[in-house]
């Protein structure tokens, strides 16, 4: 059972890391278009950084420590663990699958964010070095360490898993919304740009509504 998982997770990192090289015509010109509006927003980086500087106060220090908590990996352990040791105990095969998926899209999704932040190396906001700053190809100082956002490719793999495990639409909003708030916080607290958090949250949502299609798809052919 266990290598069966090991031997989905291989299929479906593969799966998602390849897609762009399967894609058609229609897809490389969105693809084209998308990367142009995600460079072009990096001017507003600096704007929005001194935005969320200018707002601090306890309140927010409140809400945006909610949104710090929910971006570490403790969570996505314990219902990783909780959903599938459940389902294997219990022989529900339901459950077992809900939280594979969570480690699915942490792996698939970190192992990109991982990748690329030692590939751009761009410094955080808070070193100063300001936000067209970057040192490619390294291994830190966390400082170097930017882009992407790892705590948002963690809040967002789990809500895209999680979402999806009920058709409701509060269900869905309340997930995304605390993703949201782990992404929002990042910046308030000067650990990341603006472009960090987008890109950590398109990377985990793409891998998170793949594996969904994934396991739909895997379901259908049973």
């Amino acid at each position: 059972m266990f290598k069966k998982d090991l031997l989905k997770l291989y299929y479906d990192a593969l799966s998602y890391y390849a897609k762009p090289l399967h894609w058609e015509r229609k897809k490389i010109i969105m693809a084209v278009i998308f990367l142009f509006i995600y460079f072009s927003i990096f001017i507003a980086d600096y704007d929005v950084r001194l935005f969320f500087a200018s707002i601090h106060n306890d309140f927010f220090d409140f809400i945006f420590n909610i949104g710090h908590l929910y971006g570490k990996l403790y969570l996505t352990i314990f219902f990783f663990l909780l959903l599938y040791l459940s389902g294997i105990i219990l022989g529900n095969s339901k459950l077992r699958e809900s939280g594979w998926k969570i480690i699915e899209a942490y792996i698939i999704a970190g192992v990109l964010v991982t990748f690329l932040k030692s590939l751009f190396g761009r410094w955080r906001p808070y070193a100063e070095h300001g936000n067209f700053s970057f040192v490619f190809i390294t291994a830190g100082p966390n400082e170097q360490l930017s882009l992407p956002s790892g705590d948002v490719a963690i809040a967002f793999a789990f809500s895209t898993i999680v979402a999806f495990f009920y058709d409701n639409k509060l269900w869905k909003i309340f997930w995304y919304g605390l993703a949201v708030l782990t992404a929002i916080g990042r910046i308030y607290h000067d650990q990341h740009w603006l472009t960090d958090v987008l890109l950590s949250a398109f990377i985990s949502i793409s891998a998170g509504i793949q594996i969904n299609k994934q396991y739909q798809f895997s379901k259908v052919k049973r």
